[in-house]
């Protein structure tokens, strides 16, 4: 699960990105806890169509589109075939019917995972690194680029551009995007890649090296 956040409502929803997911959808769910929810990713936007046969819960269908706002909102009946249709979604959320969310609402999407999710995921890390072997005579060095393309730096080990909090973090958003390939994972994870050099661009003397 993955959580995010409209109208200051944060809601924890599983992820359907393969065509099996999004047909499965919500189907025979007979409960869905109200901070509960399933979004469905979609590559590029695109015009999409919902309905509700065989699903046994009354639901808001949320259209979302690529700047992460609200573009329409479906009220969705149990086992109904109505057509819930919209253009240009890259997102669709759906949640227990009453939500209270509105066309216009913004959407704060978090994908970092639950903190277990993201333990198993770093304790497999571990063991893969630990299988490793490693030449300590080996020279290996990072080559930072200018804006040009040219070499203006490089870090021989124990430099970080990034806060290891923040590095942590993107090593993870680039993991999910080798592992989904999906435009959708690549666009999150250059949003915080430039993010995070804001950040960095942005922080007091005392957190960088300035040049002599």
């Amino acid at each position: 699960m993955i959580k995010l956040e409209i109208n200051n409502k944060i809601y924890k929803v599983k992820l359907a990105i393969t065509d099996e997911e999004k047909e499965q959808g919500l189907q025979g769910v007979e409960k869905l806890p109200n901070d509960e929810g399933m979004l469905f990713v979609y590559d590029e936007p695109e015009e999409v169509s919902y309905w509700m046969q065989n699903c046994p819960i009354n639901l808001d269908i949320v259209f979302i589109n690529e700047d992460d706002k609200v573009i329409k909102v479906s009220t969705a009946y149990a086992n109904t075939e109505d057509a819930h249709t919209a253009e240009n979604c890259l997102y669709v959320l759906e949640v227990n019917q009453g939500s209270g969310i509105m066309q216009g609402d913004s959407v704060e999407i978090d994908d970092t995972k639950d903190e277990e999710d993201t333990d198993k995921e770093d304790e497999n890390l571990e063991e893969e690194d630990d299988d490793e072997e490693i030449d300590e005579n080996d020279e290996q060095f990072m080559t930072i680029l200018n804006s040009k393309g040219k070499s203006q730096m490089e870090l021989k080990g124990g430099e970080r551009i990034f806060s290891r909090k923040n590095t942590k973090s993107l090593l993870k958003f680039a993991k999910r995007a080798y592992t989904a390939k999906t435009t959708t994972a690549y666009k999150t994870l250059g949003k915080k890649v430039f993010a995070f050099m804001t950040a960095q661009d942005n922080r007091d003397d005392e957190y960088v090296d300035l040049p002599k």
